[in-house]
């Protein structure tokens, strides 16, 4: 864990005083002595969850957008063999088509990430419908090889990232005590879209084959853009914490100087910046503190007067500023009762002398064309940066971390205003930041760059096992969904049956993921990605035992169930290894090594199946499931033998305290 931020005052002049946030590891003594920190101007801000109501509307919006996703991005092994008779090109190079989608699905999730900080989450999930709706009508129309892999494979994967990173996000910040139940329902929509689009794609080529479907698809991808229309933005808030003076305060911290850090780092007591601090020039969310930091009284801090005479410690009460970061018309009438009932949680009463100040600015929008709004895509977004939260990629119980348990102890009942968890996770962001109007990678993409694709976690030899561990998973995670029905076929089962085994896939997947998520409350998520991984492999590798129709199916449901903890379980592992302040880190680099595995599956089970027949591909794809299942376990020896966990059972998470390099 990082130092806490240590808050001290001082007076820049007669008319204000600036509350200065310093980290240890930020300050410049700890550069060697040369000026390398610069002052920073920042602010505290957080989103309001809303807990209900318009939350299940955006529940059941980001469910039907999954399901028209990933039912229709998994299940392009309906339509490849007819595609492949079509383009007349091997089935290697039509798996490649698809692969290439899968891949910059996971791939491009940093890019988009940064892109979801800078222009919010329905932006994004619109030029992501819109992308994949133009690039399969093109495909439509196209008989060449090239194209097909240009606007099938490239452009639609990269409107496959934009949707999939969008919807995977917003529900997580609607809700705060329901969180993992809402995340839940919105990721059913995967398993229960691969359950039925398998056999509608199968049925629908036979009658008009694969550019008909595709074209049915572009459609499909079209009604997204309203689905998306639901992901409004959520009250966002300008928190202050000060002390009751007729002076303005504002607030700043030492962040490392970049460019000077880099010119100097040859120097033996100089720190040298991460790769990707240098590479996208942006200081990383870890050296940021987080809101709880700037608001919280801290009994470091003191208000130095600005008038002549000794310098005290100020008597005054404190008071907390709320300001909403949109016009009083742009805030709904449920928002509006949010912030009334923050207001009411606060007592104001002889025991407390804090204050509570609730802003909403009068100002009116300026009147944008529909046309304007839909294509200026440089204007000014007033919401808080979403990415700027440590938990943005979490998607379990908040109640069992650390700082959920630390936020709401810390505080007297007198002094709660529900806000705690929010500004214990919520990083500040620099004033100039949230002031920058124009272009596109703005430092809230940057920055958000910076800190999902930081190497430096490939130092832990449990992060490199980690990532190993995706890749081989992703390098046959695929092949069974892609080349089952295909199999079956050629082993001579019932063909009304062979494109139901896909389904029977996507419905235990969709039941493994609820399963999976109740058990990792009470047991060891490693533990149970473990199990769940060696034995989809070992089926896997048996699958080929018999081609019995009831055997089949058997299968199929066992693979769905057990292979859902990849999904289910990631963030889980990556909480418990490295901490909250990590994840967002460990899942961007972690999503790399899972594309590349993307990229190679189903293109080299083409391949073997091609030159060994599909035996062999459901052996290597078993195997590599399995081997990833055990590089797993080699990962959790060496974080129990390297003792790399404080274990602490009340806390319900675990923080990192060393790991071997």
């Amino acid at each position: 864990m990082p130092p806490k931020p240590m808050l001290s005052s001082t007076t820049f002049d007669k008319r204000e005083s600036v509350t200065v946030i310093t980290n240890k590891t930020n300050r410049r003594v700890s550069f060697g002595g040369a000026k390398l920190a610069e002052e920073t101007e920042i602010q505290a801000q957080v989103h309001v969850p809303e807990e209900g109501c318009w939350g299940w509307v955006v529940v059941a919006a980001a469910f039907c957008v999954t399901f028209i996703l990933d039912g229709i991005a998994l299940t392009f092994g309906s339509i490849r063999p007819d595609m492949t008779l079509d383009l007349n090109i091997s089935e290697t190079i039509t798996a490649l088509i698809n692969s290439i989608a899968l891949a910059l699905y996971l791939i491009a999730g940093p890019l988009v990430s940064a892109l979801i900080n800078r222009f919010g989450f329905r932006a994004c999930c619109m030029a992501g419908s819109v992308t994949c709706s133009l690039s399969l009508f093109i495909s439509y129309f196209l008989a060449n090889v090239g194209g097909i892999i240009l606007f099938y494979g490239l452009f639609c994967g990269v409107g496959f990232a934009l949707i999939n990173m969008s919807t995977g996000l917003v529900v997580g910040f609607y809700f705060e005590k329901n969180r993992s139940i809402a995340i839940g329902i919105a990721t059913l929509g995967t398993s229960v879209g691969v359950m039925s689009w398998y056999p509608i794609n199968s049925k629908l080529v036979t009658l008009a084959g694969w550019r008909s479907v595709t074209l049915f698809h572009s459609g499909m991808f079209g009604m997204i853009y309203f689905l998306a229309m639901t992901f409004r933005p959520l009250l966002s808030l300008n928190v202050v914490k000060a002390e009751v003076t007729e002076e303005p305060t504002r607030t700043v911290t030492y962040l490392p100087n970049v460019a000077a850090a880099t010119s100097q780092a040859d120097q033996p007591d100089i720190a040298k910046p991460s790769r990707s601090v240098r590479l996208f020039a942006a200081v990383k969310n870890d050296q940021f503190p987080t809101a709880a930091d700037v608001v919280e009284n801290n009994e470091e801090s003191q208000i130095l007067s600005s008038q002549p005479g000794p310098s005290a410690v100020s008597p005054h009460a404190s008071k907390l500023t709320l300001t909403a970061m949109t016009s009083k018309s742009g805030i709904s009438n449920r928002q509006l009762q949010q912030v009334k009932s923050i207001a009411s949680k606060i007592s104001m009463n002889s025991v407390t002398k804090q204050q509570l100040q609730v802003n909403i600015p009068e100002k009116e929008p300026k009147k944008v064309s529909c046309c304007g709004r839909l294509c200026n895509w440089e204007r000014h977004v007033p919401e808080s940066r979403p990415l700027y939260r440590d938990d943005a990629f979490y998607d379990g119980k908040v109640e069992r971390l650390p700082e959920y348990q630390r936020s709401k102890g810390a505080v007297v009942d007198e002094e709660k205003t529900g806000l705690e968890y929010q500004l214990a996770v919520s990083r500040t962001a620099a004033a100039q930041d949230l002031q920058e109007r124009r272009g596109v990678f703005t430092t809230a993409a940057r920055r958000v760059l910076a800190t999902m694709m930081d190497p430096n976690l490939l130092k832990l030899s449990t992060f490199r096992y980690f990532c190993a561990a995706g890749f081989l998973i992703y390098l046959g995670f695929l092949v069974p969904v892609a080349y089952i029905q295909v199999r079956n076929l050629q082993a001579g089962v019932d063909p009304r049956h062979c494109s139901l085994f896909v389904s029977a896939m996507g419905g235990f997947n969709g039941l493994g993921r609820l399963g999976y998520g109740l058990l990792a409350i009470k047991f060891c998520p490693i533990k149970l990605s473990v199990v769940g991984l060696c034995t989809g492999g070992a089926i896997t590798i048996l699958s080929n035992v018999s081609f019995n129709m009831y055997f089949q199916y058997i299968y199929s449901s066992l693979f769905g169930f057990s292979v859902s903890c990849v999904i289910s379980c990631r963030a889980l592992m990556l909480v418990k290894l490295y901490g909250l302040e990590k994840l967002t880190n460990a899942t961007g680099m972690l999503l790399l090594f899972q594309g590349i595995g993307s990229l190679i599956s189903t293109p080299l089970a083409g391949v073997l199946s091609e030159h060994f027949g599909y035996t062999v591909a459901f052996i290597v794809s078993g195997a590599s499931i399995f081997l990833g299942g055990l590089m797993l376990a080699r990962m959790y020896l060496i974080f129990l033998n390297e003792k790399v966990l404080v274990l602490s059972p009340s806390e319900g998470s675990n923080q990192p305290v060393n790991n071997k390099k």
